[in-house]
């Protein structure tokens, strides 16, 4: 009976774990999607900075690329058709990683990766980025 239970337990702390990675990834995109947006076009160089993050942030690993890139896509297109509203959806998604002082960080740099990514920040990425740090409480 008990073996149950635990086999219960692990499932149960599997699938939290698997939901709350699934938010993490759809907060990443929403980041990375705001900020490629917020000069005005995305990219090619943007796109890359995307697929390197996909690559090589641990957290992100678990999941197909392709699943990435179209939540990167609805909500670039969600962005250009209602910037407002999904701008306040995206920070709904980031602000629970206030209090994770590992995830807001890697939320940070994932943000000045993308508006890096063409090699300019514009004043209006800049201003994205440090919404992001009031929002994730970062001081520095």
């Amino acid at each position: 009976m008990s073996n149950i239970i635990e086999s219960i337990k692990g499932i149960i702390t599997k699938r939290q774990n698997k939901v709350r990675q699934k938010q993490f990834l759809e907060a990443v995109m929403g980041v990375c999607a705001l900020l490629a947006v917020a000069d005005g076009a995305v990219d090619f160089a943007e796109l890359m900075a995307r697929d390197y993050i996909l690559d090589n942030v641990e957290q992100l690993q678990v999941f197909d690329a392709n699943e990435a890139a179209e939540i990167f896509r609805l909500k670039t297109e969600a962005l250009q058709n209602n910037y407002q509203q999904e701008k306040t959806a995206i920070i709904k998604l980031v602000s629970p990683y206030c209090e994770d002082r590992e995830l807001s960080n890697l939320l940070l740099k994932i943000s000045l990766i993308i508006a890096k990514a063409d090699t300019k920040l514009t004043s209006s990425e800049q201003e994205i980025i440090n919404e992001l740090k009031q929002i994730l409480a970062i001081d520095a």
